[in-house]
């Protein structure tokens, strides 16, 4: 397995954790000529070899992995939208990186907005968000800012956007 290979998925109204899902993807890239169907039910049964998938939830685990997969592809994929706001900070863990996490979470504290936070720090998800300067910040998969660190009311003001 590929050291780090953890990945947070949202499937239906929540994350899960899922680990070896970038090698899955990594051995199923040059499947050719598979249906987007088979490669949801292989997607699956790869990924129950290493982690637990509950029996009726299967369905969900199948639309979701699908979708990471067609990310991994670099395919651009309508991001399925739960009951709380997707918010993405991604960076390597640097000064500037962290200091936006932390400007993020104050601002959803201040405000009550409910929010998925994470933070993308591996280089290989990095790219896979098209974003060349870090730190970006990326709400419900839009970017809003990239390469510096937004001011705290900028922030409030796109959560109240993307919360509508």
């Amino acid at each position: 397995m590929m050291q780090n290979d953890y990945c947070l998925v949202s499937v239906g109204r929540t994350q899960v954790g899922l680990v070896g899902i970038t090698e899955i993807f990594a051995g199923l890239k040059s499947e050719k000529g598979k249906t987007d169907a088979e490669l949801q039910k292989v997607l699956l049964e790869k990924a129950e070899e290493k982690n637990y998938i509950p029996p009726g939830a299967r369905a969900e685990y199948e639309k979701a992995l699908f979708r990471e997969f067609k990310k991994f592809l670099g395919e651009k994929v309508e991001e399925e939208r739960g009951h709380f706001l997707e918010v993405t900070i991604l960076g390597p863990g640097c000064y500037s990186c962290n200091k936006s996490e932390q400007d993020v979470m104050a601002v959803l504290s201040e405000t009550g907005i409910r929010a998925n936070l994470n933070h993308v720090s591996a280089p290989n998800r990095i790219a896979q968000y098209g974003i060349l300067s870090t730190p970006a910040l990326i709400m419900n998969g839009k970017v809003k800012s990239s390469g510096r660190v937004p001011s705290k009311p900028m922030i409030k003001k796109w959560l109240e956007e993307e919360k509508g």
